[in-house]
């Protein structure tokens, strides 16, 4: 019975743990780069989903400028919008869908959004952070085979 229950307890301290140690790769200090961002100075750019591309297909961002991703599935289908590589590298504001029936969600970081087709739309409020190229892909079946892909570069 002992034995039983340090197993358990092990696992649980495990599991517990875990997603701290995930967490570390994220920007630790998001919540302050986003206070002292000049959010009155926010860029906004927009991305369309189609069926199946990026339009555009590869995105450049400026370190340090706080951003609004419009991401817009104009498709057939429902897309995914995979960048956790970039995803990791910047501060997170709030990722939101339109009102009036939308939602706002606040985390310290998010791996991918999804879009549903017929004009989906998901808001991305973020400042670039770590200088790099990153890869953007759907990772719904097929569609990165058959074009849904690129890239986004922080300068």
């Amino acid at each position: 019975m002992r034995k039983s229950f340090l197993a358990l307890a092990a696992s649980a301290a495990f599991v517990l743990a875990a997603p701290v140690v995930m967490a570390a790769d994220y920007i630790v200090d998001g919540p302050a780069i986003v206070k002292a961002a000049n959010w009155d100075a926010m860029e906004t750019v927009t991305i369309e989903l189609e069926d199946f591309s990026y339009s555009p297909q590869d995105l450049k961002l400026k370190a340090g400028q706080p951003y609004r991703l419009v991401i817009k599935n104009s498709g057939e289908k429902d897309h995914y919008y995979t960048a956790a590589d970039f995803f990791k590298n910047v501060a997170w504001r709030k990722v939101q869908t339109p009102k009036p029936s939308g939602a706002e969600i606040k985390a310290p970081y998010f791996n991918a959004v999804e879009v549903y087709k017929d004009g989906g739309t998901a808001e991305l409020f973020l400042v670039p952070v770590t200088k790099g190229e990153y890869e953007v892909h759907c990772t719904i079946d097929d569609h990165k085979d058959k074009g849904m892909h690129g890239t986004i570069t922080i300068e």
